[in-house]
């Protein structure tokens, strides 16, 4: 039974390569031949594993990256799947027909929901937990709901790669009894001091439900926080990024490793550093892990820039239902000084269901965006007057908040007219059209 189903599931994987899907149905077909596949198959010694709301494609990608770059050989469930499904299609096309492995490193990038499922499967030496967010309502439900999820699949025996910084994480460790390695942000030149956004995901001590303290924010609740009523406080991380120039995309970390990472946005920042952290604790050198990382190339389907007519435009895509992630393109947007008009829209609002939610867009603090120096805000798609509104909501000028069906009918008229900067906020399934449409030949 086994031969049988690692064949079918290596002849549909190569199938699905073909046509470019199928990320999904090799491993599920594998598993209705042998349901006891998984205990059958030898795994690298070597498994890690990255979940969380936001970050854990990123993260994944370059962790892989530069263990390949280092001549690690890796198993990596990058086919567009992140379902335990989806780790045994990428497991299967790498392994004999007995099961046996050769590569060093399994790495996965594991839905948070999911993991309490893929866990005692393959039980991960090391888990890293970027972060948990209002993310995906009909699906997720609330994030603390996310947790206890997460929470079921964790033993004591997996090494916990944690951001300092983000209060909520610290609930992982207050019963963990195996190791736990803390990354996070020195205050820099970006951090503030007062709150800029209403929605916190979590602004009350986890232990006594005290209101926390801030000494800075790097955004959101994500900073150096104190529990005035008990011991709860940021420890300090054991990998810190001491400073930081996103105008030049580079960072220190420890106050010794210079870091270029692809663009010059936070998540960026936090997400080159926990890729950072869990390389190191591979106790690989970290100055070829440094090196390694700074010639990694940027992702354009999540970030480009390129120029137009005199000006730079530059295209942010953002995973919806997700404020957070929305709130650092937005935050973004904010510290670029320069006058700018902005794009926003996507085609729909998610894959995996047909609910049309839009209650994330009120957790998004669009009031960043009313600044003298934003123009024109270009609402696109079939949920453009949702955009809209919400907008209005915010404070925004009426006379600012343009309306239009279509990505081609926004950048034609965006073509002709702007006399500014761009800034594109887009679900990805608007990102490689935009970006077509900005470089195709004149309109007019």
């Amino acid at each position: 039974m086994k031969k049988t189903a690692i064949t079918i599931g290596k002849s549909l994987q190569k199938i699905g390569d073909k046509m470019g899907r199928g990320s999904i149905m090799p491993g599920t077909v594998a598993l209705k031949v042998d349901p006891n596949l998984w205990k059958k198959i030898t795994l690298p010694k070597t498994i890690i594993c990255v979940t969380g709301s936001s970050g854990k494609g990123s993260v994944t990608s370059m962790i892989t990256d530069v263990l390949r770059n280092m001549g690690k050989t890796v198993i990596y469930n990058d086919k567009g799947s992140n379902l335990p499904e989806a780790i045994l299609t990428s497991i299967l096309e790498k392994c004999s027909l007995n099961g046996k492995t050769k590569e060093d490193v399994l790495v996965c990038e594991i839905d948070e929901r999911y993991t309490k499922y893929l866990f005692p499967i393959i039980h991960p030496n090391y888990v890293v937990i970027t972060n948990l967010t209002r993310d995906q309502p009909p699906r997720q439900g609330h994030f603390d709901f996310v947790y206890n999820e997460i929470k079921k699949a964790i033993t004591d025996d997996m090494h916990l790669i944690l951001n300092a910084d983000d209060p909520y994480l610290y609930k992982f460790t207050f019963d963990h009894k195996g190791k736990v390695t803390y990354y996070g942000m020195k205050k820099n030149g970006y951090s503030y001091k007062k709150s800029l956004f209403q929605n916190l995901n979590l602004s009350y001590c986890p232990k006594c439900h005290t209101k926390l303290k801030y000494s800075y924010y790097q955004f959101e609740n994500i900073g150096n926080f104190k529990c005035p009523n008990c011991d709860f406080e940021r420890k300090k991380p054991n990998y810190e990024i001491t400073k930081l120039d996103y105008l030049n995309c580079n960072c220190e970390i420890n106050d010794t490793y210079q870091i270029h990472f692809p663009f010059g946005i936070l998540y960026c920042a936090y997400n080159t550093l926990a890729a950072f952290t869990l390389l190191s604790e591979l106790n690989l050198d970290k100055e070829e892990i440094k090196n390694q990382i700074s010639k990694l190339s940027k992702n354009k389907k999540i970030y480009d820039k390129y120029p137009f007519q005199g000006h730079d435009v530059y295209v942010l895509n953002n995973k919806n239902e997700n404020s957070s992630t929305f709130n650092q393109s937005l935050l973004f947007v904010k510290e670029h000084e320069e006058d700018k008009d902005i794009v926003i829209g996507w085609k729909e609002i998610s894959r995996r269901y047909s609910f049309d939610d839009l209650s994330w867009l009120y957790d998004i603090d669009f009031e960043l965006l009313n600044e003298k120096n934003i123009h024109n805000i270009y609402c696109v798609g079939p949920n453009r007057y949702d955009i809209a509104t919400r907008l209005k909501y915010a404070g925004i000028n009426e006379k600012n908040i343009l309306i239009y069906q279509t990505l081609e009918e926004a950048t034609a008229k965006m073509k002709k007219n702007t006399k500014y900067n761009i800034y594109a906020i887009l679900n990805f399934d608007y990102v490689e059209p935009f970006n077509k449409l900005m470089n195709a030949g004149d309109d007019e």
